[in-house]
């Protein structure tokens, strides 16, 4: 029975084909997790989303399972149920889950954030001092308080302040390139993974 996993981008892919090998010893082919381009395109009635709802469907008819792992964003709940309602309006058969742990809000750096190797906690506790110093200072002519960076830019302000500086070193940051089975960096057997485990489980343990 072929799985289908359709995500949101690379960073998603990588993760995930990485978790899926850590966890179920299981070797998952990229080409079975689909990046998606992200929930606009997902839903579009255009061109990109007529080539998802198709490999979901093929995938359906050969008897194949479809599983649908995108982020909650700003409300879990509003996405699940937008998420569901674009189900039932195509006819589709997916299952859902949403990061970062299918309850709450957030995104994949949400639950990136969460299962770091602890020794490595201080990286981050100097990054939450930088951002609330930013939130109190004011700059004429700029927005307040000023904008913090994005939760991506922190995921890859922690990878490069571990990694070397060499141009190898810095490939290793970029989405595609993570290896999240370096126990280094990453505990993939964090507490924080066993609702993804769960959801996972029936499908490849």
């Amino acid at each position: 029975m072929a799985i289908k996993i359709f995500v949101e981008g690379i960073a998603d892919q990588k993760f995930l084909k990485d978790f899926v090998e850590y966890k179920y010893k299981t070797d998952i082919n990229q080409e079975d997790i689909i990046a998606t381009g992200g929930w606009t395109k997902f839903t579009s009635e255009g061109k990109d989303g007529e080539v998802i709802r198709n490999k979901m469907t093929q995938n359906s008819d050969n008897e194949g399972t479809n599983l649908l792992i995108f982020d909650a964003d700003d409300d879990f709940n509003d996405r699940k149920g937008e998420l569901e309602d674009w189900r039932n309006k195509w006819g589709l058969d997916f299952e859902i889950y949403l990061w970062p742990n299918n309850s709450g809000n957030g995104d994949l750096e949400v639950l990136l954030e969460n299962i770091i190797n602890r020794k490595n906690q201080p990286v981050f506790d100097c990054w939450n001092q930088y951002e609330k110093c930013l939130q109190s200072e004011t700059i004429e002519g700029c927005e307040v308080p000023l904008t913090t960076p994005a939760r991506k830019t922190k995921i890859y302000g922690y990878l490069e302040v571990l990694l070397g500086d060499s141009k190898n070193q810095k490939e290793k940051i970029k989405e595609r390139n993570r290896d999240y089975k370096k126990a280094d960096f990453w505990d993939l057997d964090s507490e924080y993974l066993n609702v993804l485990s769960d959801f996972l489980d029936s499908y490849f343990k």
